[in-house]
């Protein structure tokens, strides 16, 4: 996404001096590089990734009540040629991981305890997210009797709705929510606009990495963090525009 705005402002530098306009073509040069050099180094990357996630870094210290959910949202499946069937993408691994340990830490004290997997076949892949990772987190000790797949929704706002529908009828009073650093603020929006209190747990934590010269790196981050940004975007304007399903509770999100 970040190589695409930057290919457009090249496209618009050429134009500019095709069209014999100089000051603008200056600005829209100045501006095209400046951008390439702050992305490609890291500064514009951290700053995004520190708005997303800052308020996430410290995992909270959970007061596991008597009936607990532990929601696991999705992110992707893959094909594995080699042993031609599916698995979790890179991305999911920490949040299968980090699921399995919060479920763990809630069986310590011998209450009800439900891991909810929040994915649907996104990719057209012909599996679930919540079929794939159930088999990892099997392997990593969580009972199947306490897992819980939630197979239909495609996006996070999905996630929320059918998730939500599966709190009323389970009546859960504590709900921790899982996933990554960089998605767990929107995830926590949606989650709250279907009248979910919800506690958030990140399962990683993404950092630019600052250099003298640009880096792949930073840009791919940025695209993450942009994906992020127009989420936010879209929510606002739909609310606005009253396309959002109505809240659960006014004023929550």
């Amino acid at each position: 996404m970040s190589f695409i705005i930057l290919l457009l402002l090249l496209l618009f530098v050429f134009a500019t001096r095709l069209l014999q306009w100089r000051k603008t073509s200056y600005f829209l040069s100045f501006f095209l590089l400046s951008s390439f050099e702050l992305i490609g180094t890291g500064l514009i990357p951290r700053y995004l990734l520190d708005d997303l996630q800052a308020n996430y870094e410290s995992k909270p210290d959970i007061q596991w009540s008597d009936n607990n959910a532990i929601v696991l949202l999705g992110a992707g499946t893959q094909f594995i040629q080699s042993t031609q069937g599916f698995e979790p993408t890179f991305f999911s691994y920490g949040r299968i991981s980090e699921t399995a340990s919060q479920y763990k830490d809630c069986a310590k004290s011998y209450i009800k305890c439900k891991v909810i997997i929040s994915g649907g076949d996104a990719q057209g892949n012909g599996v679930t997210e919540a079929e794939i990772y159930e088999q990892q987190l099997l392997r990593l000790g969580v009972p199947k009797a306490d897992i819980i797949r939630e197979p239909s929704s495609v996006n996070t706002w999905k996630n929320a709705q059918l998730t939500s529908d599966l709190m009323k009828h389970h009546q859960f009073d504590n709900i921790v929510l899982v996933s990554s650093g960089l998605h767990i603020r929107r995830s926590e929006l949606y989650f709250n606009h279907f009248g979910l209190e919800v506690i958030p747990v990140r399962s990683d934590y993404m950092a630019a990495q600052i250099s003298w010269l640009p880096l792949w790196y930073n840009f791919a981050v940025t695209d993450f963090a942009l994906h992020e940004q127009i989420g936010f975007a879209r929510y606002t304007i739909y609310n606005f525009m009253g396309w959002n399903s109505k809240r659960e509770k006014p004023g929550d999100a």
